[in-house]
């Protein structure tokens, strides 16, 4: 679903509202000041997406090549295979653990 992020300017505050169609119909949610929660968790929500979409271009391109792609999650190295499988590195690049 395609949203806009919108920006009114009422008694020279700044308000945030997310617009999106929904059966049609135009729905305007409330985001709230660029100091609210609500506002700085949709800006972080957009982040993560971005590097959701950057490491699934990197996987297809070094899966593409036969090799692993590499990542940092929660402090640990992730090499993750075409096949699904994913090895967790300590600090000295030995496998620590195996997912699958």
């Amino acid at each position: 679903m395609k949203k806009t992020l919108s920006k009114k300017l009422i008694g020279g505050r700044e308000y945030f509202y997310l617009m999106y169609r929904d059966k049609g119909r135009l729905v305007s949610k409330y985001l709230g000041t660029a100091s609210s929660n609500k506002y700085r968790r949709y800006l972080a929500g957009l982040f993560e997406e971005g590097k959701r979409l950057l490491l699934e271009e990197a996987a297809r391109k070094a899966f593409s090549a036969g090799l692993p792609v590499a990542y940092q999650e929660k402090g640990k190295l992730i090499l993750a295979y075409k096949s699904g499988v994913k090895e967790v590195l300590d600090e000295r690049l030995r496998p620590v653990e195996v997912l699958r």
